[in-house]
């Protein structure tokens, strides 16, 4: 199979299951990082899918942690919460590893002697060059720019991290560590089982979603920050307007735009109530392009992917972005629409956010993965 982007969804949900039967090793630097220090409060500062992937996961990492945890932006950070998130235990993330704007904070950080860890799915990338303290987060070689596989991984890995701290701190039973880890791993088999609906209902409603045009995606907790993703990638494949909401922000006036060449997307997994549902089905009296993850017991729809069994709301991230992700990996592969229009190369040369040898770097990450291939 072509390592493009239905590739990288398509393996998520074994190398997610690799790295969880070798969580110890895969965390064991930066916990020890993390338990050799004073600091107990974390900081994780990110941008874009990256960015998504610790709000993500913030949920399961405040529910396993006796400490706080804050995720920001990079501008964030800079402009609004530096002298504030300077006593925690700062994290940078960046799956490329040639984020500009990362890069700027390691300057910062450096010129003022405190300590941070670098997250990364390049080990090779230019932000190396400005710390020997760096974690490769289980990714592997991913070697594509629109990333699906490294944000699954991400948000992995903040969990099984926060797992690992909280068990050798004593502050997590025996009993809490093993479930969250069964629970993780059915997320994984999940994620495979979401995909596949995935690209069933793709093919089912394969007209409407050629036509999209514009979009929104609604969810909740955890799963905000899931269509917040989703939205991502809706517009960088796409190329299409795609906004998102929480469900109740939703119907607090976004919803009066509607129209029936609308498209909306809900994602109704570990929630209590059927408040969301009930929105769905209420947004499917204006448009028929109502589409649906959820884990309830409900009547039956078309345009709905069911997922067997019900998670903790908190892990559900790690499989719920399977679908935005298969629908910008196929539907734009389908309308051969990757291109952007040809003003964006002079937008791209004015400010870029990736080091100029992003693109040198990507090229050696493309060579190693026919190397490895071949044996």
């Amino acid at each position: 199979m072509e390592k493009d982007m239905e590739y990288y969804i398509q393996v998520s949900g074994r190398i997610m299951k690799d790295n969880l039967d070798k969580r110890k090793s895969l965390t064991q630097k930066i916990c020890d990082w993390y338990l050799d220090q004073d600091k107990e409060d974390i900081c994780l500062i990110a941008s874009g899918s990256s960015l998504n992937a610790a709000y993500a996961a913030r949920p399961f990492l405040l529910k396993y942690s006796k400490f706080d945890i804050s995720v920001l932006s990079t501008v964030e950070y800079l402009d609004v919460y530096r002298e504030r998130e300077k006593n925690r235990f700062t994290i940078l993330i960046s799956q490329s590893g040639c984020s500009t704007n990362i890069i700027e904070i390691m300057k910062e950080l450096d010129k003022e002697h405190q300590p941070f860890v670098l997250l990364t799915g390049n080990e090779n990338g230019s932000a190396s060059r400005y710390t020997d303290r760096l974690v490769e987060y289980g990714v592997g070689n991913e070697t594509i720019d629109y990333v699906t596989l490294g944000y699954s991984t991400l948000i992995e890995f903040l969990m099984l991290m926060i797992l690992e701290i909280g068990f050798q701190k004593k502050e997590i039973s025996d009993q809490e560590y093993e479930t969250a880890v069964s629970q993780i791993r059915k997320a994984c088999e999940m994620q495979e089982l979401c995909l596949i609906q995935a690209k069933e209902l793709v093919q089912k409603r394969y007209q409407d979603l050629l036509c999209m045009e514009k979009a929104i995606l609604v969810g909740d907790g955890a799963n905000l920050a899931t269509v917040r993703e989703g939205a991502l990638k809706f517009q960088e494949t796409l190329k299409v307007p795609t906004v998102y909401y929480e469900s109740e922000e939703f119907i607090h006036g976004p919803d009066m735009q509607l129209t029936p060449d609308y498209s909306v997307f809900f994602i109704d997994c570990g929630k209590t109530s059927d408040r969301l549902y009930d929105i769905y089905k209420a947004t499917s009296l204006i448009t028929e392009r109502c589409y649906m993850i959820t884990d309830q017991v409900h009547d039956k729809r078309d345009g709905q992917i069911r997922m067997p069994c019900r998670l903790p709301a908190e892990i559900t991230p790690l499989y719920t972005a399977a679908l935005f992700q298969y629908i910008a990996a196929h539907v734009t592969k389908e309308k051969n629409n990757f291109t952007c229009h040809p003003l964006f190369s002079r937008m791209e040369q004015a400010v870029s956010p990736k080091t100029e040898d992003y693109d040198r770097i990507m090229k050696e990450k493309l060579e190693r993965s026919r190397r490895e291939e071949n044996g």
